[in-house]
């Protein structure tokens, strides 16, 4: 849960079930632009059902506006076309495929209404994306040739060598590395890593394509002070960390790389690329302060393309983050499909054929590595069908993260990125600090409520890091477990100065402190407390509330059973992680209390609260449910229990939980002490001014 205050990012599949994949291209935006609301908001179809969109217009636009649409099926074929009709306020747009394919439709104004002629909207969507197979075999000779290229490289020595220089952060080493490649080559990037002794994880970071351009600093010293050792390769030959005017006045055969030996494998511009990919996690592998155990590879673009050649290539990769990655699917062009950067010529059987020995596809079953793969559905610089074509034929553990409203990245907003940001720094801050990734197998659902998930906002962050430092002070006998209803009771936050009172009333002699977070699902709370949030503490009483998030304000469209069954599960691996890291402490399990920001849930929390009932035993673990005094038999609050929001408590409400706790209490600790020695109360880093 959050007040107003609280900055909440919610886990990626969460974001993909927003609404409406609609790109505006930037030029000539109308200037009554309709809005688009896709009959699935998870923008992925089954084969044989009816993809579309619903179209209105926002108020006060007139209904002459006009607009025609053409449906292309991968991009490619065009499979229908029609004008939008909106005389009656609404249109609507649709299409049905009869495989595996992904829909893109371009809308474009006709003018009519004021509206600008010529401006263009993209609309994207899947069917059945996870069936889609390549449009090329495999070379049969494609694992002997990576083989053999290796062999070369690795005869080849390394002669590594540092520069270092100022990286601009005082707790970061920082240095230019430049290493030998094959054919008289090099290697160059730049290196960063935290100024302390010790062994640190490894992060391989690949770039995008463009005639070659400067490296920046902040790309690995911003990694490195997140306790990574960071590596970033330039993709060309060229030196890394010059003037604009150094890369300006290189020759131009350079700035269209793509091209350089494109009809043979021996002479290709990728090749060497790859090699000094290869190299480079080589590199790192070998470096006495590498960890041994983490080794992710990341990029977007042209780097996603080369981190899912290396990640096929090197087995000391242990993980893959990529975003939009380029080159997948080289011959699709033959069979209907558009392929995107680099753009091989279709018109060129040599080149396609050379083109598949640098296919991430043909890379992609060597990989059995977790991979955390991003496609925009509106993107044709590298469209989305080639890289679910290479996130299919990845062999190890694997999540997509489809973007439905996004062109590529450097076209993107970033609210159209955001499903990949969230997921990735997701994923990169779990590495980073030792925990173990668990990949969503299915893009359009959140993770299960028994699967650990951190929060990737800074604040959130930054709290975690408070509530660390928290736990190892003052003397903590009950520990207070939940999201925002939990939090707003014991905080320090000023406009919630009533309810810090009230806890002091309350519960001051007997040591007890708050650890609840705004926002914080079921998965957030297993993250925290497996992230140390509790390690240390050895409280005598922990009092759990979770679950309002996961239940959240969505009617049940028949799902109550799986919803309960969820919320259920997540409760109470809560639960069970709590006594295995609090083996002594008696825990206080609380009922989600009622939410009236939409009674239609009452029913899930009801069955929910029933089913986590049964956990209690009477002694270990005491099952308490409040909800009969803040509200009536159908679940509707008495006055003054919540704010406005009818859902989070008020200094009566609160009351109410405190007259059901302090029994209990004292019965476990005997009467409040005359003095209290728990830790300063903490609050939301963002409310500070």
């Amino acid at each position: 849960m959050s007040h107003s205050r609280d900055l909440v990012r919610t886990f990626v599949a969460s974001v993909v079930l927003l609404l409406a994949a609609a790109h505006v291209c930037p030029a000539q935006q109308p200037t009554s632009t309709p809005s688009f609301k896709p009959y699935r908001a998870s923008g992925i179809y089954n084969v044989g059902e009816k993809v579309g969109w619903t179209a209105e217009l926002p108020p006060g636009a007139p209904r002459t506006a006009a607009y025609t649409y053409a449906v292309r099926k991968n991009n490619q074929e065009v499979v229908k076309t029609g004008t939008l009709d909106f005389s009656t306020g609404r249109a609507s747009i649709e299409t049905t495929l009869d495989e595996p394919s992904m829909v893109y439709v371009q809308v474009t104004a006709q003018g009519g209404g004021g509206q600008g002629e010529g401006a263009s909207l993209a609309l994207g969507a899947a069917v059945a994306p996870e069936r889609l197979q390549p449009s090329a075999p495999r070379p049969a000779d494609f694992d002997a040739f990576w083989e053999s290229k290796i062999r070369a490289l690795k005869s080849v020595p390394e002669n590594a060598v540092l520069t270092p220089s100022d990286g601009g952060r005082a707790n970061v080493d920082y240095a230019v590395i430049r290493m030998d490649n094959v054919g008289g080559g090099h290697v160059y990037g730049q290196l960063a890593k935290p100024k302390r002794a010790g062994k640190f994880p490894a992060l391989v970071i690949l770039q995008w394509a463009g005639g070659p351009y400067p490296l920046q600093k902040q790309w690995v010293t911003d990694r490195a002070a997140e306790g990574w050792l960071a590596i970033n390769i330039e993709p060309h030959d060229v030196l890394p960390t010059e003037p604009q005017a150094y890369y300006d006045a290189l020759p131009q055969e350079l700035k269209s790389y793509q091209a350089i030996g494109r009809e043979d494998r021996e002479k290709s511009y990728f090749l060497k690329m790859y090699l000094a990919d290869y190299r480079a996690v080589e590199y790192v592998s070998h470096r006495p302060d590498w960890d041994g155990r983490t080794l992710v590879v990341m990029g977007t673009s042209m780097g996603g393309q080369q981190a899912l050649a290396v990640a096929g290539l090197h087995p000391k990769v242990t993980h893959v983050v990529v975003n939009e990655p380029a080159g997948c699917d080289t011959n699709g062009p033959l069979h209907g499909r558009a392929s995107g950067y680099p753009n091989w010529p279709a018109d060129n059987p040599q080149a396609l054929k050379t083109a598949l020995y640098f296919d991430p596809v043909n890379f992609a079953p060597r990989i059995r590595v977790p991979s955390l793969v991003a496609m925009g559905f509106v993107d044709t610089v590298t469209p989305p069908v080639g890289i679910w074509i290479a996130f299919n034929q990845i062999k190890g553990p694997k999540e997509a993260a489809p973007m439905i409203e996004s062109p590529h990245n450097h076209q993107a907003t970033p609210a159209q990125q955001r499903p990949f940001t969230v997921r990735s720094g997701e994923w990169l801050n779990t590495i980073v600090h030792g925990g173990q990734v668990r990949p969503n197998p299915d893009p359009t659902r959140p993770a299960p409520a028994d699967q650990p998930t951190p929060r990737s906002d800074q604040n959130s962050m930054i709290a975690h890091a408070e509530l660390l430092e928290k736990r190892k002070k003052g003397r903590i006998d009950v520990y207070f477990l939940g999201d925002s209803i939990t939090r707003r009771w014991g905080t320090s936050d000023e406009q919630y100065k009533t309810f810090l009172e009230n806890w002091r009333q309350n519960f001051y002699g007997w040591n007890a402190a708050d650890f609840g977070w705004g926002g914080d699902t079921t998965q957030n709370i297993l993250w925290r407390l497996e992230n140390g949030e509790l390690d240390g503490v050895n409280p005598k009483v922990i009092v759990l509330m979770a679950g309002t998030n996961n239940v959240g304000r969505v009617s049940p469209q028949g799902d109550e059973e799986a919803r309960t069954a969820d919320v259920t599960r997540g409760i109470k691996a809560v639960l069970d992680l709590c006594r295995r890291k609090a083996p002594k402490a008696a825990i206080i399990l609380m009922g989600i209390t009622p939410r009236n920001d939409n009674v239609a849930v009452m029913p899930v929390i009801n069955r929910i609260n029933d089913s986590i009932s049964k956990f209690a035993d009477g002694k270990r673990v005491r099952y308490v449910n409040i909800n009969d005094r803040l509200a009536d038999r159908e679940g509707r609050l008495y006055e003054g229990m919540t704010n406005r929001d009818l859902l989070h408590l008020d200094v009566k409400g609160y009351q109410v939980w405190a007259d059901a706790l302090k029994p209990i209490l004292k019965e476990l600790l005997g009467p409040p002490a005359k003095e209290d020695k728990a830790p300063p109360p903490t609050g939301d880093p963002s409310a500070r001014k």
